[in-house]
């Protein structure tokens, strides 16, 4: 309740009632805090009218101590023109109507009353009245609240864009945007939102709108200053054209577009961002409307303010793996890292937020055992059984997340004991879709012969690295700034991540992190990137993960 109360101030919406004087120059003075207006859509097609949640809140010293007083709701002066009742399933006061006045007792924390209020039966457009509310609490004055109630308000449509649904990269064609006021009043002043995702682009650039990134959503807010009638409908205006354009890394995209009274945009895109620089956006009427003066107000349905529409371009991902060669004696512990790897040119994410988008499966080379393993990478058996026993297994599968970008690397470290030498022991590490019980090449990845890359412990004719003489007891060295480091035997025992691309991303075990949307970015030992062939380090050491 505190932040939605905070919010609204933030808005300029809040009405803080004249504080009388107290009787008790000592005596505290608590204001009840709520919204300064409310607008009530009229009903629509014989159907009851919609109630709207008036929200009210004792602003008092946060003392943990629960407070116990009587509020009162003075409705003589909305009767005709709403209904009030309490919120069902607000526990926290119980409220009985008595002479045009709801009576409300309240015990407890937080200090809040929840109250739906519509338009009356008959109530007639423009129609306007009031709602006071006054309170007791035991040693205290509390200030009244008063919030003014109209009947009718703006109502902004989002029209459905008809667009092109399939696209190459590149392509980009024009946006037909069309809004209307179906609502009762005019909205002075109204915000634009364009919402794309990583692979889609907005073409033209407008200095009365402001852009926020954050994660795989750019949103642009276009603020348009005017009356926006009831009854009219409204486009672009033909000197502000807007393009959207699919980037040479567009897959599957989404579009998600909308229209809000000023004031009403949503707040966390609405905070920050930076102006684009370029020509005013602007729109026009699509269609001759009635004049009417214009009113700052809120939407009465803002369910039908935003639509969204999902794009496929024709691209590929190149989802490879690399190979590793290792060495060592029976006793001898190798630290490696297994290598997820997305070519490009697309980014891919997967359909449902929760799934994952591929996985890299390792199967254990004959001779080694597995003593240390990230936690994305799960244990099982030859034929894909899941294990309890997450150490010692035959065969890993390592979940990559629900989305990966172009030029991404991710990397899993691992631990392996030579139990027994056996010559040329190979194994191997694949990477793609979610099979039933190997990875299969996802359908928009091009090349599966990079899918499969092999594992090798003591190749013949003595290729590979050993374990460093002297082992390194530092879980986390800082990252190097190189796109790529190569190792080997007599190398430093302290190895370094690198990164490539639009990074490179370590999932688990003793690497530091900075956060990623796939896991945390490689700054920590046992992840060595060979930018042109094997992937490979080798380091012996003391603890295990797991």
């Amino acid at each position: 309740m505190r932040k939605r109360i905070a919010l609204l101030a933030a808005c300029g919406l809040l009405a803080i009632g004249t504080a009388a004087v107290p009787a008790n120059a000592a005596e505290p003075v608590f204001p009840l805090v709520g919204p300064s207006a409310l607008e009530l859509p009229l009903p629509v097609d014989g159907s009851g009218a919609r109630e709207q949640r008036l929200s009210i809140t004792l602003d008092h010293p946060a003392t943990g101590a629960p407070f116990a007083g009587l509020f009162t709701v003075d409705l003589r002066k909305v009767a005709g023109v709403a209904t009030v009742r309490d919120h069902a399933s607000d526990s926290s006061h119980q409220c009985t109507e008595k002479d045009g006045e709801l009576l409300c007792a309240y015990k407890g924390l937080p200090v809040s009353l929840e109250l739906d209020v519509a338009a009356a039966k008959g109530a007639a457009k423009g129609a306007t009245g009031e709602i006071t509310v006054t309170g007791k609490v035991p040693g205290a004055t509390v200030t009244p609240l008063t919030t003014k109630v109209s009947v009718g308000g703006p109502d902004l449509v989002m029209r459905e864009m008809k667009l092109k649904k399939d696209l190459r990269p590149g392509e980009s064609q024009p946006m037909p945007l069309v809004f209307a006021n179906e609502g009762t009043q005019a909205a002075k002043g109204v915000v634009l939102e364009l919402g794309t995702t990583r692979g889609m682009e907005l073409v033209e650039t407008y200095d009365n709108c402001r852009t926020r990134t954050a994660g795989d959503l750019t949103t642009v807010l276009c603020s348009v200053e005017g009356d926006f009638v009831p009854g009219a409908a409204y486009e672009l205006a033909g000197d502000s054209p807007l393009h959207i354009k699919a980037t040479a890394h567009a897959y599957d995209d989404v579009l998600r577009y909308g229209i809000y009274p000023a004031g009403d945009e949503p707040k966390a895109a609405a905070s920050s961002g930076k102006a684009r620089a370029g020509r005013k956006l602007g729109v026009s009427p699509a269609k001759s409307a009635p004049a009417a003066p214009g009113l700052r107000a809120s939407d009465l349905n803002p369910g039908d303010n935003r639509r969204e529409f999902a794009f496929h371009t024709e691209n590929t991902a190149d989802f490879t793996t690399s190979p590793v060669s290792l060495k060592g004696k029976a006793g001898d512990t190798l630290s490696t890292a297994f290598v997820f790897e997305n070519k490009g040119p697309a980014w891919i994410h997967a359909a449902n937020p929760a799934d994952s988008l591929a996985r890299t499966v390792v199967v254990v080379p004959e001779g080694a055992k597995v003593t240390g393993k990230p936690q994305e990478c799960l244990a099982v058996d030859a034929d894909g059984t899941k294990r309890a026993e997450q150490l010692g297994a035959p065969r890993y599968e390592c979940a990559l997340g629900n989305r990966v970008s172009e030029n991404e690397k991710v990397v899993y470290p691992f631990d392996l004991l030579i139990e027994k030498v056996v010559e040329d022991a190979k194994g191997s590490v694949t990477v793609g879709d979610w099979g039933t019980s190997a990875p299969r090449p996802h359908a928009f990845d091009p090349n599966a012969g990079d899918n499969t890359a092999a594992v090798v412990i003591n190749a013949k004719g003595g290729t590979g690295t050993g374990p460093s003489p002297s082992p390194s007891t530092s879980g986390s060295p800082s990252p190097t700034p190189s796109a790529s480091v190569s190792a080997s035997a007599s190398a430093s025992p302290t190895a370094k991540a690198s990164t490539a691309g639009t990074g490179t991303t370590a999932q688990g075990g003793n690497l530091a992190s900075t956060g990623s949307t796939v896991g945390p970015i490689a700054v920590g030992a046992a992840a060595l990137v060979a930018a042109g062939g094997a992937l490979y380090v080798a380091v012996r050491r003391r603890g295990v993960r797991g």
